[in-house]
C-alpha cells in the first residue's frame, strides 16, 4: 500500500475500523483517518472530527472534534453543511 496516498489510507482504515480481513483496531483506524486527513483527505477530516466526537480510538475532546468539523465544513464536506 502507498503510504503517501491519502486515498489508499482512508480505504485501509475501513478495514481496521470493522475488522474486515485484519484484527479490528479503532486505534490504528484513527491514525489513518488523522494521517488521510493531513494530507487533505476532507472525508478523513470530517471522521477524525467524528472520533473525537464520539471516542473512537481516540480519547474523546470535544474542542478537537469542533476544529476539525469546522475545518471540514470549511472544505466543503456536505455531512456539516
Amino acid at each position: 500500500m502507498n503510504q503517501e496516498n491519502p486515498f489508499a489510507l482512508y480505504n485501509l482504515r475501513y478495514n481496521y475500523e470493522k475488522g474486515i480481513n485484519l484484527n479490528k483496531d479503532e486505534k490504528k483506524a484513527f491514525e489513518l483517518y488523522l494521517k488521510a486527513a493531513n494530507m487533505g483527505h476532507t472525508i478523513a477530516i470530517f471522521d477524525v472530527a467524528r472520533c473525537y466526537d464520539n471516542g473512537i480510538g481516540v480519547e474523546m475532546d470535544e474542542h478537537k472534534a469542533f476544529i476539525y468539523y469546522q475545518k471540514s465544513a470549511e472544505m466543503g464536506h456536505w455531512g456539516v453543511r
